[in-house]
């Protein structure tokens, strides 16, 4: 880097990020010290996992949750970002016992679990973590000294306190319960931790015969190896083609088990057969008829995901391997009517990948029902509000018909259950702390019971106890007064359930209060054609790759452009790469403009002094600074951007800067001075705009902005509208001239005029101020759009021939071009052209006109088809359009 005083040519990203990181973490401006309002503003950073690396979804979530502590920062809130770690139960023990059998080829059987869990302590210190460094290279901002770790004695001792606490009022009970079982892993996991794949398989249609009769029923199902746990058919009541069997009994093929014919009201006449065969141990839906006709369960599978003894001569087989001969068996006994293929969505582990088997267990769940309606209310009576509002309606059709809450999980790494058996008296309690004697017997014989809560129970407990609950003593140093409860959660759509929910149960439950006061919830992150980000595509985007190529500002501005009220990101390295360009502007204006700022004075001068040009930036200048206000207030980060990108580009650099050479040329000493005084001004203005989402370059120029007592720019004010710099006709004025200019620029350009030749123009409107603004202006009408016959007239609807048509919503342009560029010739171009595209847009019509293919391909290759259906669809309209103006 230069010294302070001096400008590199070349605007270098590393050299900036590494300098001003390291200067705002060792001088403390992450902290959160108290300003200006008097009040507190807190972010909970929502915890990754230990194993993590930084991905695009992550980069989103930094940017914009650092954008907003930034902006409230110098906002002058007492802003507090807390970072944390998530202990990340099945990710986390899965990497050790895969490295421990690399290794050493051992499993965490070999060395017990006392041994096993401290291996993983091991680990978490020496390579957990990752992700918390790699944050830092997108310049977060959070005060690291808060940071925390789910599993660290604070958040361990809220843990067992809440468990306690819920198991003495019997909210916390252990039943026997269908949950998603990974064979793999051998345990329960949430439904979050299942992934859905569309997979090619069969509706296989069996006969069931009705016993003491001729009749049989047809049965279609994807499995049919759980026949073997079948205990009743169901059909509808209403539907009158089995009414007369139901009380009566079904004989289950192969097993020749006899079960009732039932009717539930779950059955689709519409659908299928019309007849269902309920398996209630290895089927949700199955589980829940079961429950409500109390039909018996029966397990066929055992924990490993292979047949045990109720699978016949397939006993000790993996039911995927199993079905085959099953299927053949079935057919030899005449029981197979039909195989007809089907793809369909099939349950996965995301950690193990294996198919997720449906299988009743003895688990602990959380009666959430009285907690649900509570949290539903707070967010009917709008105590805490989602951004967008929509996102409250993901949140209710959970919430208003909660499922008790499975909290058990089968595995060593996290929070073990804090519940204990007496071995002599069979007496089981819960404890906070470990129990070394029974409270009824006295009896040392204790047990604690060897399962760990789900991964998400201690997160539900973030915004307390991040912030030292219950500890009061850790609450005091840690100011929970202060910051709780928190201000903004950030966050995506896909966990507003599994955490948001969950946080706001558990808030309301023990503190009386909702845990924060806004749920901003952010877009997903899709690759440019609005794929899902996978490795079997190849086409995620390592953030970390993208900083190194085009910068973290740039990147950041290209994650927050892209941020509001949307769904879904397209991320594009074409379009970081376009908003580096953005940064370098920046950069290469205040290289321009600098050398001129000597001459500049501290303050504005009277506005009555201004010429018309200052008026219309500075006004232009003050609507920037009130859209961005709002914008960041609203978490549309979008339009924030657009309002100081447009502004940068299209007023300051392209217009303003351009027209301030001809005053530092020519003008007077005065007139010199007060330019440079408004241009230091804007810039001080736009950097301090920018900060919070490009904070490396603009803390940078700050250090060629700012007077010698001033601190760095993370501590600024942050620039307010203010009424005194509305200057509504200047701006009225300069805005329709600039439209227009540009106009002009855009249609040369769409025809190849050269840039100097000269052309005629003919402007209507019926607006007087912009014809008197336009006829002063003719000399800079040929300065800067080389228009040397410029012709202004009031609007008569008459559009003249052979000219090039342009409007804004107050002027018509024409520009004639005879004798300027050879009409034909560009015609005869431009139809070629509309050919070529015309065949190729053929293409992708076929396809997505094509029903097999619509059933049959994968849907990433039909986004991609789309994809290029929507850009050759565009396409040809602007032709066909450029052709009718020349025809014209």
């Amino acid at each position: 880097m230069s010294s302070d005083n001096e400008l590199e040519k070349t605007y270098s990203s590393k050299d900036v990020e590494n300098k001003w990181y390291s200067i705002w973490e060792k001088g403390g401006y992450f902290k959160p010290r108290p300003g200006k309002t008097g009040e507190a503003f807190t972010i909970i950073m929502p915890p990754p996992n230990v194993t993590g690396r930084l991905h695009a979804g992550h980069a989103l979530d930094v940017t914009t949750q650092d954008a907003l502590i930034r902006f409230k920062r110098m906002k002058g809130y007492e802003a507090l970002w807390l970072p944390g770690m998530d202990h990340a139960g099945i990710a986390t023990q899965n990497v050790v016992e895969r490295m421990v059998w690399e290794q050493e080829k051992k499993t965490r059987y070999d060395y017990g679990r006392e041994e096993f869990i401290s291996k993983i302590w091991k680990w978490k210190e020496e390579y957990g973590g990752i992700i918390a460094t790699q944050q830092r290279s997108l310049g977060a901002s959070p005060d690291w000294d808060y940071s925390i770790f789910t599993m660290d004695e604070g958040p361990h001792k809220a843990v067992n306190k809440v468990f306690v606490d819920l198991f003495n009022e019997g909210l916390i009970y252990q039943s026997d319960y269908i949950i998603n079982w990974d064979p793999v892993l051998q345990s329960a996991i949430s439904d979050a931790e299942v992934e859905h794949k569309e997979v090619n398989g069969n509706f296989y249609h069996l006969i069931y015969k009705v016993k003491d009769s001729n009749e049989t029923l047809e049965i279609a199902t994807t499995r049919p190896e759980t026949l073997l746990g079948d205990t009743a058919v169901c059909v509808h009541p209403e539907d009158e083609r089995f009414q007369h069997l139901i009380g009566k009994t079904a004989i289950v093929p192969l097993c020749n088990r006899e079960v009732p014919i039932i009717a539930d009201d779950y059955v689709d006449r519409e659908k299928g057969t019309g007849c269902l065969k309920v398996t209630p141990g290895h089927d949700f839906n199955d589980f829940e008829i079961g429950k409500r006709h109390n039909l018996p369960i029966i397990t066929i599978i055992n924990k490993d995901g292979t047949l045990n003894d109720f699978g016949l001569e397939w006993k000790g087989q993996d039911c995927l391997k199993a079905r085959k001969s099953f299927v053949t068996k079935l057919e030899e006994i005449g029981v197979l009517v039909s195989t007809k293929p089907h793809r369909h969505q099939v349950g996965h582990g995301d950690r193990s990948g294996a198919i997720i088997e449906p299988l009743v267990s003895k688990q602990w769940f959380l009666n959430v029902q009285e907690m649900a309606k509570e949290s539903c209310k707070a967010v009917d009576e709008d105590n805490t509000v989602f951004y967008p509002r929509q996102w409250e309606n993901t949140y209710f059709s959970w919430m208003r018909e909660p499922k008790n809450w499975c909290i058990s999980r089968q595995l060593w790494w996290g929070h073990q259950i804090p519940v204990f058996y007496c071995q002599d008296c069979s007496h089981q309690y819960a404890s906070e702390t470990e129990s070394t004697a029974c409270p009824k017997c006295h009896s040392n014989n204790i047990k604690q019971d060897p399962d760990v809560l789900d991964t998400w129970f201690s997160s539900a407990l973030w915004p307390m106890s991040t912030l030292g609950w219950p500890d009061e003593k850790l609450m005091d140093e840690r100011k929970f007064k202060t910051f709780f409860p928190t201000s903004v959660l950030v966050t995506g759509y896909d966990i507003i359930f599994f955490w948001v929910a969950r946080m706001m149960m558990m808030s309301l439950k023990f503190m009386k209060e909702v845990p924060f006061d806004k749920i901003y919830i952010h877009a997903i992150v899709r690759d440019k054609m609005g794929r899902k980000m996978s490795k079997s595509l190849g086409n995620g985007i390592d953030p970390l790759e993208m900083v190194d190529l085009y910068g973290a500002d740039a990147f950041r501005f290209t994650l927050a452009a892209g941020s509001g009220y949307n769904r879904g990101i397209n991320l594009d390295p074409d379009r970081i790469s376009g908003f580096r360009n953005f940064v370098n502007k920046i950069w290469n204006a205040f290289r321009f403009i600098s050398p001129y700022l000597e001459n500049a004075n501290e303050e504005l001068p009277d506005t009555s002094k201004l010429d018309p040009h200052e008026k219309w930036i500075l006004g232009e200048l003050n609507s920037v600074v009130k859209v961005m206000n709002d914008s960041m207030e609203e978490f549309r980060y979008d339009d924030s951007c657009s309002a100081i990108y447009s502004f940068v580009y299209d007023k300051f650099c392209s217009w303003f800067i351009e027209l301030s050479k001809t005053t530092f040329n020519q003008g007077s000493e005065e007139e010199i001075q007060r330019r440079a005084t408004v241009l230091k001004y804007t810039f001080r203005k736009v950097v301090a705009l920018l900060h919070p989402i490009t904070p490396y370059i603009t803390e940078e120029l700050w250090t060629h902005l700012k007077n010698k007592e001033e601190d760095l720019l993370i501590i600024q004010d942050y620039p307010e509208y203010s009424e005194s710099l509305e200057f509504t006709k200047e701006q009225a004025d300069m805005n329709r001239f600039v439209e227009v200019i540009s106009t002009i620029r855009n249609l040369r350009a769409s025809v190849n005029i050269k840039p100097k030749e000269e052309i005629s123009a003919i402007l209507k409107t019926d607006i007087q101020e912009a014809i008197d603004y336009f006829q002063k202006n003719e000399a800079n009408f040929l300065k800067l759009a080389r228009v040397n016959n410029l012709k202004i007239e009031k609007k008569d609807g008459i559009t003249p021939k052979k000219c090039l048509i342009g409007a804004t919503t107050h002027t018509e342009i024409f520009i004639p071009l005879e004798g300027v560029i050879d009409i034909e010739e560009q015609i005869s171009r431009l139809e070629k052209d509309l050919k070529k595209t015309e065949k190729e847009l053929d293409k992708y019509t076929k396809k997505l006109n094509n029903q097999k293919f619509l059933d049959k391909a994968p849907d990433e290759v039909k986004q991609e088809v789309q994809f290029n259906f929507d850009q050759l669809s565009e396409k040809v309209s602007s032709l066909k359009s450029n052709i009718e103006k020349f025809k014209g």
